[in-house]
């Protein structure tokens, strides 16, 4: 059951639906001020998140589409079904974590694996060889000595 949960993105999918539903349900629950929930809500938690998303996407080789899974849950179902987000900044901050997302995952790529690899479209040039005649095989297959 993990390995379906992991496969099919379960913690992003998870993580979007306590970010974009459960945490706007719980804020107008405890009747927490508006100017609060803009600030601490979805500012600095979801847009920590959505950082910390499109980074972890980029490291880990995840699809790209689950960049909008916390735009499309919050716009979507907690401003236009549920209500629980003013229109006024739903669909702006949806626009803002899908912006967000997308600067850490085309951001810095100086950690990426494929950076330090050595090109090979020239061929080997630089390393050095124990034998002073290497045998060089020909296209066609016949050995130069």
């Amino acid at each position: 059951m993990l390995k379906i949960f992991k496969k099919y993105y379960g913690y992003q999918w998870l993580a979007a639906f306590m970010l974009g539903l459960v945490l706007p349900f719980i804020g107008k629950l405890l009747s927490v001020s508006g100017l609060h929930k803009v600030i601490w809500f979805y500012l600095i938690i979801n847009g920590l998140y959505t950082l910390y998303l499109g980074y972890s996407v980029r490291k880990r080789g995840l699809s790209p589409l689950i960049l909008f899974a916390l735009p499309a849950v919050f716009s979507g179902i907690s401003t236009l079904l549920l209500h629980l987000v003013s229109h006024q900044y739903g669909f702006y901050f949806g626009l803002m974590y899908i912006v967000l997302s997308l600067f850490t995952f085309f951001g810095d790529t100086r950690d990426d694996p494929d950076e330090n690899q050595i090109p090979v479209e020239n061929g080997f040039r630089d390393l050095k060889s124990e034998t002073k005649n290497d045998g060089q095989v020909s296209v066609d297959g016949n050995l130069k000595v």
